[in-house]
């Protein structure tokens, strides 16, 4: 499903019932009891599976599944998702689950009562407790939002207590769907969080490392890459394995590190070929594969994986619209293009701008854009330093990451969009304070302010705003502890991503090279 968009709204919520009819192509027909599960739960439509390991060298298993709904509610909906892994079967699960990330929290929040009213127009009626402060969300800098703006609420668990607590659909939602009719969140929608799994304690774990990964290397790579590679004698076989294949390969894998904070390893992996000439399309430059876990061998693992997962997720999403053809069913791209038209035209215009001017570049231009950054390398970390905590599952994983956050004072919450009956669990977390999206959306808060500070970094400023310069909003206990009114200099932040915006925001599957391709017909 396209997310980050703002598309027009349908007109009114449709019933929806689960375990409806589904035809399903091109998956294999033994499939695992997970993949069973996930499908089991989705609404009626067509489901189409294929690989997308033909389209690189690494011949690393990854799967595309997409589902084409047969309810016309969700016009511009393309439920899609790409899961890799070791195994066929374990690509295929990540694949399916990830549709039912995407698309469940919408099935269980269009119907649901949503409160409107102020922050502290909900604090005299529910208590403090019981409503999340927007000032401690990450709103956008420079902000109108406060405590005394209207927004609208949805109700979220708090994982400690079980409690309910309210949370503004700007940041609750995945998608337009879920939003009133009239209603205009206060920032882009984003999919952060989300997780899913056999059960909710797993899902939410899930949620909760992938907030933990995306808040501690957000300001730590991409356009701002500190070029940390980890050194990394000792690693474990599989992932010694898995890096020699590459290098055998021609592919130089770049493990780097993000951050050790609350005693977990936070890593990803970057690269290129060596030889130009062999990159799947240019656009696979810019693959990165991001883990944060208790356990350092697993985090590596997931990293180098997703990596490679990546070089073909770009390479079918945004290469040559001729190139999926060649591995995807007969009609498959164009009728994926059609069904996500109504969406595509309102996506993100500065995502497709930046993919575009990306697109129709060769590999040594876009290497060349990546050299200083994503490439660099100017420190090292012994990866035998890295933290590490034994997990025997995605519920103990995500127990010991839920326990550091709430060891520190951070509030764990979540939006339940699991099914009835059991056997999978689907949710979105949030933990306030955790950030994500200051270089492409300017949200930032107390955070990511003391992390720019503590660098003695200049996109944070005091003195006079300005339109560049704007004020970072934040609580009046947070104001007190920065002495003043920190402010965020947008223009600087556009200058430091340049032409790497598509490294933080991605336009749906093929959308770039749709334009493009009718940008050239037209010329």
């Amino acid at each position: 499903m396209t997310s980050d968009t703002t598309s027009p709204r349908p007109s009114r919520p449709r019933p929806y019932t689960y375990g409806q009819a589904r035809t399903i192509e091109g998956l294999p027909s033994a499939l695992p009891d997970a993949a069973r599960a996930y499908l089991d739960v989705l609404p009626a439509g067509r489901v189409v599976g294929f690989p997308l390991a033909p389209l690189d060298r690494t011949g690393v298993p990854c799967w595309f599944v997409s589902l084409f709904l047969d309810d016309p509610y969700f016009v511009g909906a393309m439920p899609s998702g790409i899961g890799y892994g070791a195994t066929d079967d374990e690509a295929i699960i990540g694949a399916i689950a990830e549709i039912a990330e995407n698309l469940m929290p919408s099935v269980a929040l269009i119907p649901r009562r949503k409160e409107r009213g102020s922050y502290h127009d909900l604090v005299r009626v529910f208590g403090a407790r019981s409503v999340a402060d927007p000032l401690t969300l990450g709103l956008p800098a420079g902000s109108p939002v406060g405590r005394d703006t209207v927004l609208e609420w949805t109700q979220v668990v708090r994982a400690r207590t079980g409690e309910t607590v309210l949370m503004p659909l700007d940041i609750a939602a995945t998608d337009y769907f879920e939003l009133s009719d009239d209603y205009v969140p206060f920032t882009n929608l984003i999919t952060n969080g989300l997780g899913a799994g056999p059960d909710v304690d797993f899902a939410l774990g899930h949620g909760v490392l992938e907030l933990l990964q995306r808040d501690g290397n957000g300001l730590l790579f991409r356009a701002l890459d500190q070029g940390v590679m980890l050194d990394l004698d000792g690693i474990g076989p599989e992932n010694r394995a898995m890096l020699e294949r590459l290098d055998a390969l021609g592919i130089r894998a770049m493990p780097k590190f993000a951050t050790d904070q609350f005693g977990l390893t936070n890593v990803y992996c970057v690269g290129y070929d060596r030889d130009p000439a062999r990159t799947p399309a240019p656009i696979a430059l810019s693959a990165c594969g991001e883990a944060c876990d208790p356990d350092r061998e697993r985090a590596l693992r997931k990293a180098l994986l997703e990596f490679q997962a990546a070089r073909v997720r770009k390479t079918f999403g945004h290469g040559p619209l001729d190139l999926a053809r060649r591995i995807t069913p007969p009609g498959y791209v164009d009728a994926f293009i059609e069904t996500a038209l109504p969406s595509l035209d309102k996506e993100e215009t500065r995502a497709l701008a930046a993919m575009l001017h990306w697109i129709d570049k060769p590999a040594e231009t876009l290497r060349g854009f990546l050299a200083d950054t994503v490439f660099s390398e100017r420190a090292t970390k012994p990866f035998r330093d890295l933290p590490t905590t034994p997990a025997a599952d995605g519920q103990a994983r995500g127990r010991i990451a839920r326990e550091r956050l709430e060891e520190a004072g951070f509030d764990v919450l979540y939006l339940d969009a699991s099914p009835p009956g059991g056997g999978v669990g689907i949710v979105k977390a949030f933990v306030p304070g955790l950030e994500v999206e200051t270089m492409s959306y300017y949200r930032i808060g107390e955070r990511n302010t003391r992390k720019l500070l503590e660098r003695d970094h200049p996109l944070i400023r005091f003195g006079q705003e300005s339109e560049t310069l704007r004020p970072v909003r934040l609580t009046p206990e947070a104001l007190e502890r920065f002495g003043g009114q920190p402010l965020f200099d947008v223009g600087l932040a556009d200058a430091i991503v340049g032409p790497l915006y598509p490294l933080y925001r991605e336009p749906e599957s093929h959308h770039a090279p749709f334009r493009l391709e009718h940008r050239g017909r037209a010329a």
